[in-house]
């Protein structure tokens, strides 16, 4: 049976960062300051918010989501913004690939592609491009996250530091509103970082939620990348940040 897409409402989004900033809310408050009743275990069910008896407190920003919640969370918009990124990429392409699921929505979308050399450190990668004999693609060695696929150490930083490609496809876990972008893994940060300075242009893939979420590691700004796809509007002040950086904002729309 597939997994049931999860979504969130604009209105969703505000409980989440009202959470964020407050450190903690009671049910109560929450229902008058949006004048409804608030759904919290959905969204504790989708790992934006910790819920406890009476209220809910922000999530970790020290431990990410599992890969099985991380797949279902926003999937139809993750597949959005992996078409989208993929139509960006010319064939005869070379590109990095980097760990998350809409990174892998965006391999799933590279099937009417030809002739591409893609390094990856992603092992779920790897494998929805290696039925194509016209794809060249070099898989990181290093050490198996078996979790979700992640191939990290400093075997894998050694390998992707022996290419420079024309693009490198990325995901992140979190944006802060100042366009600072985060993660939750330092081997994670590093082979980021490595795929940032071996490629001509960087694409960065987030999903609204992302803006909503607080890793404690940095990987970097908005200065380390070229283009942000997501699937909704940013704020005006983010798109300022974005302009100052000379990022270009692609919203991917959600037709699944």
């Amino acid at each position: 049976m597939p997994h049931e897409t999860l979504q969130t409402s604009p209105r969703q989004d505000q409980i989440v960062r009202l959470v964020r900033s407050q450190g903690y809310m009671a049910n109560e408050e929450m229902a008058q300051h949006f004048g409804v009743a608030v759904q919290m275990t959905y969204l504790a069910g989708l790992g934006l918010l910790c819920r406890h008896h009476g209220g809910a407190t922000p999530v970790s920003t020290v431990e990410n989501l599992d890969y099985d919640a991380r797949q279902i969370l926003n999937s139809a918009s993750k597949t959005a913004i992996g078409r989208y990124a993929a139509a960006l990429i010319p064939d005869r392409s070379s590109l990095f690939i980097n760990i998350g699921t809409t990174t892998e929505a965006f391999a799933r979308a590279l099937t009417n592609h030809r002739d591409l050399r893609i390094v990856t450190n992603n092992l779920h990668v790897a494998s929805l491009v290696s039925g194509r004999a016209d794809f060249h693609t070099v898989l990181a060695g290093g050490q198996l996250r078996p979790r979700d696929g992640a191939i990290l150490g400093a075997t894998a930083i050694e390998t992707l530091s022996s290419f420079r490609t024309e693009f490198g496809v990325i995901g992140i876990s979190g944006i802060e509103e100042d366009g600072t972008l985060l993660d939750f893994d330092l081997s994670e940060i590093q082979c980021a970082r490595t795929i940032i300075r071996n490629s001509r242009r960087v694409l960065l893939l987030a999903d609204h939620t992302k803006f909503t979420r607080r890793p404690m590691g940095r990987v970097g700004n908005l200065e380390d990348i070229d283009d942000l796809i997501t699937d909704r509007p940013v704020s005006e002040a983010f798109q300022r940040h974005l302009d100052a950086a000379g990022v270009t904002l692609h919203v991917a729309e959600n037709n699944v």
